[in-house]
């Protein structure tokens, strides 16, 4: 048997792989950074402005809504017509709650430095200050802001927003609307669920010759509401730059960006449609002027019934005392706040003189507190907090200043 020749094993030579160098990490785009950077800046930004919002403004604020009937001729001669909507806008975010009281044009108010006269002319006489504090007074409740909008302002912001949708409760027909050039014109709307453009919104909520002015008031409430509810829908967000650029041209108001950041948060919070009240004739008698025109004079009934569905002043308690060293002013200041609807709790005298009035609220009372202040004509300023003042949840001590 022969051995097969085998030659021994050979090994092959090892040759070393190279070794896998890791990879550079990719560089972003220079522009896609930016547009990173600007983004973060963005979200910073606006995180910072709405807790500055949050903080700074008053858990709860009221904006009273101005509706001018001033023609196109008429503002280019600069007249602002008479406000012959006119509306407190309530929006409290603690709660959350928002809520609405019209009042009447017709009613008879006194105006502060003009005498007795229609509320509906207030702010042409002295303007928004003068505005204010009118409805402040016929109301007793703090208006802190105002918003002046005329009747092409309410078509550009419904239009801007894409349109309203309203359920027309009874078909309208009206053959004496008034258009812009002194003229009239014929307004039909069906009635059930309607989508209205801004000149159909306007003639809703304007037109009352087929009812009367508190049904006018009620249609002006869904108005403000469908619109609220139409930016509210996400489908409608990419409309909010118009919204925001009509808001800017149509309407002159004091509502700093912080206050309408405040006031978006309450509406964005409220589970619901905003809570309306109307006053009509349970709050107010039909009366006639001097020259036989129709007018409202309002009822004892009517601040009490505006605070109880404010839920403001009728829910707490106020003290007065008096630091003014005037016989009778405590009690005489007591029947003001009763009338406005408060509960006084009780009335004596301060512990010492004090140069001026002022309104200490316990803990949760502040905007309570300040209701109080705007009923006596005193500026917010005039509020502190001060947990162990008193037994009521308000207290008002007189000063010298105090009539």
């Amino acid at each position: 048997m022969t051995t097969p020749d085998l030659e021994p094993t050979q090994r092959l030579p090892h040759v070393p792989l190279p070794l896998e160098q890791p990879e550079a990490p990719r560089r972003s785009s220079p522009i896609v950074a930016f547009i990173v950077r600007v983004v973060v800046l963005v979200v910073v930004a606006s995180a910072a402005l709405v807790a500055a919002a949050l903080l700074l403004t008053p858990t709860r604020e009221s904006v009273l809504i101005l509706g001018s009937d001033a023609r196109p001729d008429e503002l280019a001669r600069g007249q602002v017509g008479r406000t012959d909507t006119l509306l407190l806008f309530v929006a409290d975010r603690a709660t959350p709650r928002l809520a609405m009281v019209s009042v009447p044009r017709d009613l008879w108010v006194a105006i502060p430095g003009y005498g007795e006269e229609r509320i509906n002319a207030a702010y042409e006489l002295g303007g928004s200050q003068t505005a204010r504090q009118t409805v402040s007074n016929v109301l007793a409740q703090r208006v802190d802001r105002y918003m002046v909008i005329g009747l092409q302002g309410v078509r550009d912001v419904v239009d801007a927003a894409g349109g309203v949708d309203i359920t027309v409760a009874q078909a309208i027909h009206d053959d004496t609307y008034p258009t812009d050039d002194y003229g009239y014109q014929t307004v039909d709307i069906p009635a059930g669920r309607q989508h209205m453009d801004g000149d159909i919104a306007l003639k809703y909520a304007r037109t009352r010759h087929q009812d009367s002015d508190f049904g006018r008031i009620a249609r002006q409430q869904q108005v403000l509401s469908a619109v609220r509810t139409a930016m509210l829908n996400p489908l409608n967000w990419p409309r909010l730059p118009g919204v925001i650029a009509a808001v800017s041209r149509s309407i002159k108001t004091d509502v700093s960006p912080l206050d309408a950041i405040a006031i978006g948060a309450a509406m964005m919070r409220s589970p619901g449609e905003p809570e309306r009240m109307v006053i009509d004739t349970l709050l107010v008698n039909p009366v006639t002027g001097q020259d036989g025109a129709a007018l409202l004079q309002a009822r004892p009934e009517l601040k009490p019934a505006v605070a109880r569905f404010l839920g403001g002043p009728s829910s707490v308690s106020v003290e007065v005392l008096n630091g003014a060293g005037v016989a009778g002013l405590a009690a005489r200041t007591a029947d003001r706040l009763a009338q406005a609807g408060f509960v006084v709790a009780s009335v004596g005298d301060a512990a010492r003189a004090q140069p001026q009035t002022s309104v200490v609220a316990k803990p949760g009372a502040r905007s309570a507190a300040e209701a109080v202040a705007s009923a006596l004509n005193l500026p917010a300023s005039r509020v502190s907090a001060n947990p162990s003042a008193g037994s009521a949840d308000v207290q008002v001590i007189l000063g010298a200043d105090a009539r």
